[in-house]
C-alpha cells in the first residue's frame, strides 16, 4: 500500500509523515488514532484504531487508585459521622448523609464526567491509559454511564466483567464488547 491510503481498504498500513517502524488504522476514508508500533498488542490482545490495548497490569492499578480515592473519601466521613455521632445522633446521620452525597458525587465525577469526556479516571490519568470507543474516541457522558450501570449489573455475578479481562483474548469487559469499547495506553 501507499503511505496516502487512498483507494485502499480498511486496516494497519504505514501513513506518510509516521515514524518508521509504525503503523495507523486507515478505516478507508481516513487514518484513525496515532501511529502504533508494528508487533503484537499487550496481552495478547490486538491493537485497533483507538490504539494500542493497556496493560491488565496498568489497568488494575487505575481501578486500586479510583476505588481507593473514592472509598477512602467515604471512611473519613464515616469516622468523623461516628465521633460526632456520640454528640449527637442527628448530627452524626446528617454528616454520614453528606458523606454519602460526596462519595456519590466524586464517583459520578470520576467514572461518568471524566472518564466520558477525557477517557481517563484519576486512576486511568495516574497510570498513562485511557478509556475510548473502538474508533479511537471519547465515550460521551451517555456511553459512560451505560458502561458503569451494565459493568455494575454484570459484576454483581462474581466480578464476571473484571475476570473477562484477563480470560478474553483482546482484554476487553463483557460491557465494553457490547458497547464497542477498549482501554489503551494514552
Amino acid at each position: 500500500m501507499t503511505d496516502s491510503g487512498a483507494g485502499q481498504p480498511a486496516g494497519w498500513y504505514h501513513a506518510a509523515g509516521d515514524p518508521p517502524g509504525t503503523h495507523r488504522y486507515w478505516d478507508g476514508t481516513q487514518w484513525q488514532g496515532a501511529p502504533q508500533p508494528v508487533g503484537g498488542a499487550t496481552d495478547g490482545a490486538v491493537a485497533t484504531a483507538g490504539g494500542q490495548p493497556a496493560e491488565n497490569g496498568k489497568r488494575f492499578l487505575a481501578f486500586l487508585i479510583d476505588f481507593g480515592a473514592i472509598i477512602g473519601i467515604y471512611i473519613v466521613f464515616f469516622i468523623v459521622a461516628a465521633i460526632l455521632g456520640k454528640i449527637s445522633g442527628t448530627l452524626g446521620g446528617l454528616i454520614a448523609f453528606l458523606g454519602f452525597l460526596v462519595y456519590f458525587g466524586a464517583a459520578i465525577y470520576n467514572f461518568i464526567y471524566l472518564q466520558g469526556t477525557t477517557g481517563q479516571t484519576i486512576g486511568k490519568k495516574h497510570q498513562g491509559i485511557k478509556l475510548v470507543t473502538d474508533a479511537g474516541q471519547p465515550l460521551g457522558l451517555a456511553n459512560a454511564f451505560i458502561r458503569m450501570l451494565l459493568s455494575g449489573i454484570i459484576n454483581m455475578l462474581c466480578w464476571a466483567d473484571h475476570i473477562a479481562i484477563l480470560i478474553n483474548d483482546d482484554g476487553k469487559r463483557f460491557s465494553d464488547k457490547i458497547l464497542g469499547n477498549q482501554v489503551v495506553e494514552a
